[in-house]
């Protein structure tokens, strides 16, 4: 009796093979010898309702039908219709992941003048993971990025294929895709090709430290993208020691460039200030850290880069971050006995005894009571004393 019944189950699973493939090859057959491109849109549009096995097999054929039949479509009317076929051709290839396809999605690309056409193209490569076309796509993204398009049709068509690029490139999740959609978050996009540009890159790298860090210290990328590099860096989940030794890295490329241009040396001032608050708040056993932070306290253009270098050395706190505290708390005393102390000393003063005393090094008692020897405000006195207090004194 179970031998019967295990016939009668392999002879209904043999039928319901040999139906879906017989159905295949019907819908195939009948694609093929449509006579308008409307009636091939009509089999499409059938066979995606009717849900069968092997459909990403026929998307594939009927592609390449089309691919063959483009060129002598006429009129555009049919061309639009055709454009509809293929996008929808496209979007099950890539639905399916059928990468075998990947060849003929790429020549929709080439041959096709629909930008939309084009988008859905890449965005089924990317779906389909059809890794020998990644390269395709990672150049189709950076020539997009590369300059505004200077009327509105070309910008709104560059953008549709940007944006299917994206898409594309967040399936691959490919390291080489990784910069090419950062830059896209922050070009020349709509806010929407932005939005899932910014949404796009983190997933496609966990730890994207090397390639920001080759932006941050590569010397043909300018200077608001070397600072956006290190802001991602600073959002993204990667451990804190990785984070500081960017921001060491980023630290340096802010006071190795130089422009007379005051926008540009703003935004290397907002490069160091950026670098500074994240050793502040990660700290770094990196040396080449004390004679950067020693610079931007010396040579800083504001106030704002002094107190983000002071707080760092505090964080840092091991000896040679004390010896510098004291080496600036020390300057500060003599400005105050020659009576050539600024408003800015006695500020940067009040900030400094502190972040030396939370150091806990030995050089830093020493500096602190040479501070009772001169002749200072109250409140400084006062504040000398307790942060003294508070070590122990």
């Amino acid at each position: 009796m179970k031998r019967n019944i295990l016939v009668i189950l392999l002879s209904f699973i043999a039928v319901t093979v040999f139906a879906q493939s017989e159905e295949l090859e019907f819908y195939t057959n009948l694609f093929d010898n449509a006579t308008t491109v409307a009636d091939q849109l009509g089999i499409v549009r059938t066979v995606m309702d009717a849900e069968i096995e092997d459909a990403p097999s026929f998307y594939a054929h009927g592609l390449q039908r089309i691919l063959v039949e483009y060129p002598n479509i006429k009129g555009n009317r049919e061309k639009n219709t055709a454009d509809e076929v293929t996008r929808l051709l496209a979007g099950s290839l890539g639905d399916a992941q059928y990468a075998d396809a990947g060849q003929d999605l790429w020549k929709v690309v080439e041959v096709f003048s629909n930008p939309l056409v084009k988008a859905d193209a890449i965005m089924a490569l990317g779906k389909a993971e059809a890794t020998d076309l990644l390269p395709q796509v990672v150049q189709i993204l950076k020539d997009m990025n590369t300059s505004t398009p200077a009327d509105r049709e070309t910008q709104i068509g560059n953008e549709r294929i940007a944006y299917g690029a994206i898409i594309a490139l967040e399936h691959y999740k490919d390291p080489s895709g990784y910069l090419p959609v950062f830059f896209a978050a922050n070009g020349w996009y709509s806010l929407r090709v932005r939005n899932q540009a910014s949404n796009s890159f983190p997933q496609i790298l966990e730890d994207p430290a090397e390639p920001l860090t080759s932006v941050i210290q590569g010397g043909g990328y300018p200077y608001d993208m070397k600072y956006l590099a290190l802001s991602a860096i600073e959002q993204s989940s990667i451990d804190d020691e990785s984070k500081a030794a960017v921001a060491v890295s980023a630290l340096f490329e802010g006071w190795r460039g130089y422009s007379n241009v005051p926008r540009l040396r703003m935004e290397l001032v907002n490069i160091r200030k950026l670098a500074i608050d994240m050793i502040r708040r990660y700290g770094t056993e990196d040396e080449a850290v004390y004679p950067l932070l020693d610079r931007s306290y010396r040579m800083g253009v504001d106030e704002e880069e002094q107190l983000g270098a002071i707080a760092a050395l505090s964080k840092i706190s091991t000896e040679d971050a004390a010896k510098l505290l004291a080496s600036f708390l020390d300057k500060i005393n003599t400005n105050l006995q020659r009576g050539s102390l600024t408003k800015r000393d006695e500020r940067l003063v009040r900030a400094i005894i502190p972040a030396l005393g939370a150091t806990n090094q030995d050089v830093a008692r020493p500096a602190l009571r040479s501070v009772l020897s001169f002749n200072w405000t109250n409140q400084v006195i006062n504040l000398t004393n307790q942060t003294l207090n508070e070590g122990g004194e």
